[in-house]
């Protein structure tokens, strides 16, 4: 998802003073700042207390919405940053480099890339909010209190002439976590007689999924063969399929609407503009792979 690598940061709204200071620089002239305050006067020019929260956000210093003070230890960081990429900047001018071609054409592909960011973020702002990402949350929990779990235990053995034999020990009424700890070649189970813990169909083997589902619990199945050997299994129990605190999967529901929102934007950009190449080819959609799973 090479388009999110866009995504420097949302904007953060510094409203502090209350005052509407217009920009005092040659490198920004006529932008308008209001209620934002005046953090350092470099020749002149002003670095503004908005300038250093968007690139600590930018940098991952601090999160979206996050305020800096002075007291913080980013704040310095970020602001002695911010001085040496000023004064460096305006030497620049001073010696006319900002008037040549390979630094007009670098200036013009950061403003296509801000200009980039600025409509995700115009985006994301609209469509992936507190609301919709519970809402999302809502939808899925719904969907998956339709969906169930089942447990069960299974014995692996290396013939069916002794899971058929095990089979009919456990119905005369032999214990089977017993059984599996005496008998079973999977080591990874031995130890719990034979447990398998609680899971969904599409977390488990197709083969050992479909008995354990298919089985009224208590009910032992006939032996079943494998790449393991050959099984006998019984379900234990069945639930429903547990949901996650909102909390706890929040950051994936936002990274997969964000990727959602993007790529639906892009598609739609795509199809209303005409897009010729004169030279290689446009890259593959982006597989099921890349897209993020629906938390």
């Amino acid at each position: 998802m090479m388009i999110a690598m866009l995504i420097v940061g949302l904007a953060l709204g510094a409203c502090k003073s209350g005052r509407s200071m217009e920009e005092k620089s040659p490198l920004n002239t006529q932008i308008v700042r209001l209620g934002d305050t005046v953090v350092a006067e470099i020749d002149g020019s002003s670095i503004f207390l908005s300038d250093i929260e968007h690139t600590a956000l930018a940098k991952g210093a601090i999160a979206p919405g996050q305020a800096l003070t002075p007291k913080d230890p980013v704040f310095q960081t970020v602001l002695d940053e911010l001085i040496d990429q000023r004064l460096l900047a305006l030497e620049a001018m001073r010696r006319s480099l900002d008037q040549n071609d390979e630094t007009r054409r670098r200036l013009a592909v950061a403003r296509e890339r801000i200009l980039a960011n600025v409509v995700v973020e115009a985006l994301l702002a609209e469509k992936v909010t507190e609301e919709s990402v519970k809402r999302m949350y809502a939808e899925q929990s719904a969907l998956e209190s339709k969906s169930e779990q089942v447990r069960a235990r299974h014995i692996v053995v290396k013939t069916q002439e002794q899971a058929q034999e095990l089979k009919v020990l456990v119905e005369q009424g032999g214990s089977f976590a017993a059984l599996a700890k005496e008998f079973t070649i999977d080591l990874s189970t031995q130890d719990l007689g034979g447990d398998l813990g609680y899971f969904s169909k599409n977390a488990m083997e197709d083969v050992i999924a479909a008995q354990a589902f298919a089985l009224e619990t208590g009910n032992i199945s006939e032996p079943f063969k494998t790449k393991y050997g050959w099984h006998i299994l019984t379900t234990t129990d069945r639930r429903p399929m547990p949901r996650p605190a909102f909390k706890t999967i929040k950051s994936e529901i936002i990274s997969y609407m964000t990727y959602e929102e993007i790529q639906k934007l892009l598609k739609s950009l795509r199809d209303a503009s005409t897009v010729e190449l004169t030279l290689g080819q446009a890259s593959a959609p982006d597989t099921e792979e890349d897209k993020p799973d629906v938390p």
